[in-house]
């Protein structure tokens, strides 16, 4: 049996599908002052923090751009995410049944998120499952952005538990590549931006269509090393 004591969870695109809301946040922001985007300049970004986002599209369009600026532009983004998020904040099919399922068990749940501190706590208290997570971290208390390890071995120490006993569901290549390299193992989810064959070259240990394929989940966690 794969010997773990926690799980930690994304939130964009494994407990929620908010990149929708994200996209028209940035678009605000960015077209006051003079840049325009499409999806895929955030979409191939999906998982990096907000800073790191906006500065290499600022970059790619020519632009330069303070270290102040940007950390603005992160803010006012968040907070038109908030603000337009409001109650279309859902939980994906199969999210409850397994936070259920591991609380019961005892396990330990966290949340690593590139998302804001209230962001995510905005996404407790809306689909109201506090009760559940024992701790969390934002993109906004870390240093580097996802593939760096950082957020999800601080998320760890958090949980007080050890990075090798932990199991970590993502659904983006940024998120895969930064639980590896925490030495986490890494359940891959085709609920985000990236695709199935994007996320399979990134070789995670599981990977599931939605996080409602729950019998696979249960297999993965009673199977061998």
């Amino acid at each position: 049996m794969i010997f773990m004591k926690a799980f930690i969870f994304d939130k964009d695109g494994v407990l929620v599908e908010t990149f929708n809301l994200h996209f028209e946040s940035y678009v605000k922001i960015l077209s006051k002052i003079g840049i325009k985007i499409k999806k895929n300049d955030i979409a191939k970004r999906y998982g990096m923090k907000s800073v790191e986002i906006i500065k290499q599209i600022m970059k790619d369009k020519g632009k330069k751009i303070t270290e102040r600026q940007v950390k603005e532009l992160a803010d006012k983004k968040e907070k038109i995410y908030r603000k337009i998020s409001g109650k279309k904040l859902k939980l994906l099919l199969g999210v409850k049944k397994l936070l259920i399922y591991l609380k019961k068990k005892k396990y330990k749940i966290g949340i690593a998120s590139s998302a804001s501190k209230e962001s995510i706590d905005q996404l407790l208290r809306i689909t109201k499952i506090k009760n559940y997570i024992d701790a969390t971290i934002s993109g906004f208390e870390v240093k580097f952005s996802k593939p760096d390890p950082e957020i999800f071995l601080k998320c760890a120490k958090r949980l007080k538990v050890k990075p090798e006993d932990c199991v970590v569901f993502e659904d983006s290549i940024y998120g895969i590549k930064a639980a590896k390299k925490a030495h986490m193992k890494c359940v891959a989810v085709v609920t985000g931006q990236h695709s199935k064959k994007e996320l399979k070259k990134c070789k995670p240990n599981l990977l599931l269509d939605s996080l409602k394929e729950f019998d696979k989940i249960l297999n993965f966690l009673n199977s061998s090393p």
